[in-house]
């Protein structure tokens, strides 16, 4: 009994009944197997939500960069990052006081932003120096109005910040944004201006984002973001030549919020697809993002066997001493 963890370069699983964390290698299938996380969860997460929807990344360690690995731990609306490396009896905190939002693992360590800041961060390993690395210029506006990030783009790392238009006219809110995109110097950490993206298309999302070559994928838009919105047709589309706004899914929607409407619209493009990819919940459920990001109380058969599937989780209790 397992939950898929969301991790952006291997497979995490965690024991729904221990705790324990299993690491998987998709390609040579070789598992390894780390502690449990009950410990340190009494001890710095205490919320059984954040159990369920945390997030993993695999960095190089710190040790043997060459032949071992760590696993890096997080959680949702949770302050607090963990770390562990396989034969190690427990997991060290490595952050107490940060709270990450989108995350980048990057050559081997591991990048990010804080919750409601401007800081890009080296999450792991810990820099000695601190572990703010760059800041998003501050022309961007207030952060709780921003959205930043970070994209492994053919061995660059890109830095994407959405923000307010006041220039731009629309009736639409989601149409009211602009996307200024950087290439970020990780030696010197400059951020230096990109104006186009050429035939690449870059899918930015709340778990993980992709770079994907429109070249080879015809039906994928070059030069062009597609991304998410807070609304019940949650995907836009925007080309970075022209400027324009799409809902490509406005016609495939399920629901409205309040009854379904219409069955699944088949086949699912292959947008649709990389956009369920990059949003973990969706994706580990079996459910595709644009049809059910947003559940709504009618889909009670399938509420219930979220709840039931979420209410298998136990976290052991920890003897005092222990």
């Amino acid at each position: 009994m397992q939950i898929y963890i969301q991790n952006q370069n291997r497979a995490n699983f965690l024991h729904k009944r221990t705790t324990a964390v299993r690491v998987l290698n998709p390609f040579t299938r070789v598992a390894i197997d780390l502690p449990p996380l009950a410990p340190v969860f009494h001890q710095v997460v205490k919320n059984r939500n954040s159990l369920l929807y945390m997030s993993a990344a695999v960095c190089a360690s710190t040790t043997s960069p060459m032949t071992s690995i760590a696993v890096i731990v997080w959680f949702p609306c949770t302050a607090g990052v963990l770390s562990c490396e396989p034969g190690h009896p427990s997991w060290e905190v490595i952050h107490e006081d940060m709270e990450l939002l989108n995350t980048l693992p990057f050559q081997g360590r591991l990048y990010g932003f804080r919750r409601l800041t401007r800081q890009i961060v080296q999450v792991y390993p810990p820099n000695p120096l601190g572990p703010v690395v760059a800041h998003i210029p501050a022309k961007f506006g207030d952060p709780v109005f921003c959205s930043y990030n970070l994209v492994d783009s053919c061995g660059r790392m890109l830095l994407v910040v959405r923000h307010w238009s006041v220039r731009r006219e629309a009736k639409e809110s989601w149409q009211r944004c602009a996307f200024t995109i950087f290439e970020v110097d990780a030696s010197s950490w400059e951020l230096l201006p990109v104006s186009s993206i050429g035939n690449l298309a870059l899918f930015l999302c709340r778990d993980r984002c992709l770079s994907v070559s429109a070249k080879y994928l015809p039906s994928i838009s070059r030069n062009s973001v597609y991304y998410y919105v807070l609304l019940t047709n949650p995907v836009v589309l925007h080309s970075l030549s022209n400027g324009s706004f799409e809902r490509p899914t406005t016609l495939c929607q399920v629901h409205d919020t309040t009854k379904r409407i219409r069955p699944s619209v088949r086949p699912f493009t292959l947008a649709d697809h990389l956009l369920t990819y990059c949003n973990h919940r969706e994706w580990a459920r079996g459910l595709m993002f644009h049809e059910y990001n947003c559940i709504p109380e009618c889909f009670d058969d399938l509420l219930k066997k979220i709840r039931t599937q979420d209410s298998e989780l136990r976290i052991p209790r920890i003897r005092s001493g222990s």
